[in-house]
Formats: structure tokens, sequence, C-alpha cells
């Protein structure tokens, strides 16, 4: 799948939907922290519930949980929030030379741009560039993302190709108008703006090629395994780097009866999975009682998670 033993900043935690990737960030997380190792761990997901897993309020901006460990879960407000800071400026100029914004009320503009901050490939191109802003801070040593299900995902770390091809053919459309717009209002061109743009999403292409690695998140379900194998094919077309899996929720100890067939299905399961890793570091996590929630038990959790990974540093 990818070559083994990779250390990057930015760690991934993907999978399919309910298995159990937001417990297992946290807890990997928890546990860099306590080496001393500067962490942020964030989500993406729409459903947050990395609060729920800490036991501690996290909200839409960075928020202190423990000594040398911070959360965030990003919401959809944090998104428009960001764009409007970095980007609403450059589409105010845009627009201003296509349309009489100056005709439109305050609020009507307000609206508009709150509109075009909310676009999806604008929304995910902006997330990303907002995890590249914090990363590139210096003020976290290990980023760890609990991502939403794949397919979201994938479609998230794509999002900066899709952009710039965008962008590039937009520029050329725009050349026309550049020669009228730029005379009538002085302003910078349409197309100098979306260069600007396409700098920005290689850099971006350039970051999550360089700068993340995937965890893939499995439990031993035959549906799961099925989802996986679909995963580890489309990460490859993706060149994606992946540094390894967990298998989440293993049964251990049973002495017989329904659960020891269990136990059985289960490893012909994880047979496949560790086939399927392809020689990367596999990590286990056994079937919790009481469920893994707060620091302590993150931290217990995630020492077994990060030896697994072999995620010594």
């Amino acid at each position: 799948m990818s070559v083994p033993f990779v250390t990057r900043p930015v760690i991934l935690f993907g999978g399919k939907g309910g298995v159990g990737k937001t417990t297992c960030s946290a807890a990997v997380a928890a546990a860099s922290a306590l080496r001393g190792i500067r962490t942020l761990v964030i989500t993406s997901d729409m459903t947050p519930s990395l609060s729920d897993i800490f036991d501690a309020a996290v909200g839409d901006r960075v928020t202190a949980i423990g000594r040398n460990l911070s959360a965030f879960e990003i919401s959809q407000e944090a998104i428009v929030r960001r764009w409007k800071e970095k980007f609403s400026r450059d589409f105010y100029d845009i627009l201003s030379q296509l349309i009489d914004l100056e005709a439109l009320d305050a609020e009507s503009r307000h609206h508009l741009l709150d509109y075009i901050g909310s676009a999806p490939s604008l929304r995910e191109e902006t997330m990303l560039d907002l995890i590249v802003g914090l990363v590139e801070s210096g003020d976290y040593e290990r980023v760890i993302w609990d991502t939403a299900p794949s397919g979201e995902t994938l479609n998230l770390l794509n999002m900066p190709k899709f952009i710039r091809s965008h962008l590039t053919a937009g520029a050329k459309v725009f050349e026309g108008l550049d020669k009228i717009g730029k005379q009538l209002t002085g302003r910078r061109s349409i197309a100098a703006t979306m260069d600007e743009w396409i700098r920005l999403s290689e850099r971006i292409s350039r970051f999550v090629r360089e700068q993340t690695a995937f965890v893939i998140v499995a439990r031993p379900e035959a549906l799961v395994v099925r989802h996986v194998e679909r995963l580890s094919g489309t990460l490859r077309e993706y060149s994606v780097t992946v540094r390894g899996m967990i298998i989440n929720g293993v049964l251990g100890g049973a002495d017989g009866g329904v659960l020891r067939a269990l136990q059985d299905l289960q490893a012909e399961h994880i047979s496949v999975l560790e086939k399927l890793a392809d020689g990367l570091p596999v990590a286990r996590l056994s079937l919790a009682q009481p469920e893994i929630r707060g620091l302590d038990a993150l931290r217990k959790a995630g020492e077994a998670l990060c030896a697994g990974l072999q995620l010594d540093h």
C-alpha cells in the first residue's frame, strides 16, 4: 500500500462510519501528548463526538484539553469564518467587476459572500487551508485528524487538484474581461487573483502529498473488510501515504458458545485485514467494557495503539 515507518506531522484516521475513528484518533492524540509531543486532535466530521470522548467541552475553536494536548471540532461556521478572513476580499473584488455590488445593501452583500463561502468545493479547500495553517503555525508537532467517512475524506484530499484544474480554465475565460475591468476599476485582474488561488491549491496539494499519512481504522466484520478492500485500492489511486491499520473491537478470552464462534469469525476477518495492510504496522484494540472515555482511559488505549502503529515519537 505504501512505504512503512513514515513519520509525518499530520495523521489522518479514516474508514467506514462506525468503526471507532474518533476514539482511536483521540487515544493516539492523548498518548502522544503524554510523551511530550505538542498534539492537536481535530475532527472534520459534521457530527463530532470529541467532547463526549474526552469528557470535556470541545468547540469550533482550538481548545486546551490537557498538557500538550488541544482539540478542535471544525464546524461549518469555523470554515466560513476562515473563508471570510482569507478569501472574501478577493471574491468581492472579482464580483464587483462583474456586477454592481455597491447597489446591494450591506445585509445582501453579507448573505452573498456567506452563500459563496459555503459552496462544497470552497468549503473543502478552505478546510484544508485551515489545517495547513494550524500545522504551519509551529504550535503543534503532531496533528491527529479524525476524518469523516472515507468517501468524503478522499474527495476532500483530491479537491486541490480539482480546484486547480477549474481555476486554470477560469483564468483563461476571464482574460478578456480583465482587459476591460482593470481599465475601468484599476484593481488587480481576475486572472491574477485566480493565479494566486492556483498557487495556493498547488501548495495545499504538496502539503497533502508530503506531510500527511493515513491510518485505516477497521473492525473485524464482513462489511468493513469489503470496505477496506475498496479503500485500499482507492488510496493507492490517490497516491496517499498509508501509515498502518487499526483493527478495533477485537474479542478476547471467549471460553465457548456464541462468543467463541464470534471470536473465530473475527479471526478470519482479521487475517484478511492484515493481508490488506500489506506489511504495514497493524494495531489491535480490544472490545472495551466500559467505553473508552476521559483522558486516563484514552492514554492507556493510545499507548497500545502507538506501539502497534510504531509511532515511537
